[in-house]
């Protein structure tokens, strides 16, 4: 659950608080992007992520610094 100094925080500072893996349903609502989009960047190699058993799971301290690498 987010606090409200959760919704006052940039993504990546809101990612990074999390204690457990996020789902890629998890993240693509937190980012705005679609589920099949974010699979995509994980086929291609640019989101970092892992497998347990058949599910992807991302890593929140590793995507809050994607995203803060990867600022348009």
């Amino acid at each position: 659950m987010e606090t409200p100094n959760d919704l006052t925080s940039d993504i990546p500072t809101r990612i990074e608080r999390r204690r457990k893996a996020l789902t890629v349903a998890e993240l693509a609502s937190l980012i705005g992007i679609s589920d099949s989009k974010l699979y995509e960047f994980i086929k291609q190699g640019h989101l970092p992520s892992y497998r347990i058993g058949g599910a992807v799971r991302l890593d929140p301290a590793s995507i809050a610094k994607w995203l803060r690498s990867n600022r348009a």
